[in-house]
């Protein structure tokens, strides 16, 4: 079994460098160069958020092998939004990232009030994942910077 606890501020750069390796393996195929370079820009290389994920504002929660970061999901400042879920391939398959679902729901349910829901926008290889665990889709798929995503809400 893996370790899975929220990261701390110094172990957000290699969060981020596994986002971004796994991204380009699985996600970026799918996209335009637009797209790779909005989330280059917008996660990987935004100063703002990698502080406030340093800060703990903007949570990442990571399993972690023999203290290597294996699989994250990350949130916006709100805590009712998954904006990066990453599993390095050779852990796909083996459940990493829905324990670590598991232990972020467990978590944001602490909040006063607990929220009642959960939104994403879904890469096209991850649909079939989030399907898997209890998201709906909420709308078609859409694309905006390049970036293409399905609208999906988990009700808690």
């Amino acid at each position: 079994m893996y370790e899975i606890r929220k990261i701390h501020s110094d172990e957000v750069t290699e969060a981020l460098a596994l986002a971004l390796e796994v991204f380009l393996q699985f996600e970026a195929p799918d996209y335009k160069p637009e797209g790779i370079d909005t989330f280059k820009r917008d996660i990987i290389e935004n100063d703002e958020f990698i502080s406030k994920c340093q800060q703990g504002i903007c949570p990442i929660y990571a399993a972690f092998d023999k203290g290597k970061i294996i699989g994250i999901i990350g949130m916006r400042s709100n805590r009712t939004h998954i904006n990066l879920v990453f599993t390095k391939k050779e852990y796909h398959r083996q459940g990493v990232a829905s324990s670590i679902f598991k232990f972020l729901l467990a978590d944001v349910l602490k909040d006063k009030p607990a929220p009642k829901e959960i939104t994403l926008n879904s890469s096209p290889y991850g649909k079939p994942f989030y399907l898997h665990i209890g998201f709906k889709p909420q709308s078609e798929e859409q694309e905006i910077d390049g970036i293409r995503f399905t609208p999906m809400k988990y009700t808690i």
